[in-house]
């Protein structure tokens, strides 16, 4: 029997998101009316694993169960449509809800979300066979403790972790080799310099590499090692429809450059970052996404410009 060899193995949140835009939010309560609505499969994992499959790793998706309602099979329907992209992983159960996420793009392109059944999905843990072939190990915070735990199973087998938005775990930081989180969930005015002050504050505490993003305004690196706190400006979006997905598509650059590539920490985020402005460019969380070609060729001419 074949047995199949992961590079990545991508830990976390696969939803139904039912993406709708409007003219603008309304007020309490008043009305607006819903210009366009599309239905795609989502969710920070599965966002994550679609960029890093359209750059040719093999990903080992490890995700919440799923139900067998009509959500799940509107989201099944999406999901195996997506090339290359494998639902081994992804389990069914009767007793699991299916998680939906309702997003309304306004023209800016910013996105507001509202979500049901993510308070208590069910995750498993990550196949022991996944974890002794794979380069890198990535988890984000929705499914909680077990979330934790994937961490905890990653670093034990000796796998690289990346965690994203799991500062507030103690455990997950201290299992991090790369911390990762947007300012949307970070406190403070999100200004550069207050996330400097933070980064430096979570290098001291964990002892590894810190990444605070903020959207347009770039993200900062503290190194592990201790130098000054860097600043990278955004790369500047060609056009923006959709922010929905951004930093998961960051998320999958930064760890493709880094762990399948052997690029430099400072290469990485800007490919992550040039391949987030990029899938900003059409409507859900990853149609946006490009291939590497045209990722490459955005930040060669970007950097001639500047």
């Amino acid at each position: 029997m074949s047995v199949t060899l992961y590079d990545i193995c991508v830990y976390g949140t696969v939803c139904l998101d039912r993406v709708r835009k409007v003219n603008e939010l309304p007020p309490t309560g008043g009305y607006v009316e819903i210009l366009e609505e599309e239905l795609h499969a989502g969710g920070e994992a599965l966002n994550t694993a679609v960029a890093l499959t359209m750059w040719g790793a093999k990903v080992a998706l490890v995700s919440n169960a799923i139900g067998f309602d009509e959500n799940a099979d509107l989201l099944m329907k999406r999901f195996k449509a997506i090339p290359d992209l494998e639902d081994r992983f992804v389990r069914q159960r009767e007793d699991a809800p299916t998680p939906v996420c309702d997003i309304y793009i306004t023209p800016d392109g910013e996105r507001t979300m509202f979500g049901s059944g993510f308070a208590h999905m069910s995750t498993a843990g990550v196949p022991e066979e996944v974890l002794a072939q794979v380069k890198a190990f990535t988890a984000d915070s929705n499914p909680g403790e077990p979330s934790v735990n994937a961490c905890a199973q990653a670093r034990e087998a000796g796998v690289p972790v990346v965690s994203m938005d799991m500062h507030r775990s103690e455990q997950a930081c201290h299992l991090s080799d790369i911390i990762l989180t947007s300012s949307d969930w970070l406190p403070g005015d999100g200004s550069i310099a207050h996330l400097s002050a933070l980064a430096d504050d979570y290098r001291a505490r964990y002892g590894c590499d810190v990444i605070f993003t903020a959207g347009e305004k770039g993200c900062v690196l503290a190194r592990r090692e201790g130098s000054l706190v860097e600043h990278f400006p955004a790369f500047r979006a060609p056009k923006v429809v959709d922010t929905t997905g951004s930093g998961d598509v960051f998320r999958a650059g930064l760890i493709f450059s880094l762990y399948l590539q052997g690029q430099t920490l400072e290469e990485a985020i800007r490919f992550g970052s040039a391949a987030a402005a990029l899938n900003a460019g059409a409507m859900g969380a990853w149609a946006g996404v490009r291939d590497r070609e045209t990722i490459e060729s955005f930040i060669r001419i970007a950097e001639m410009q500047a």
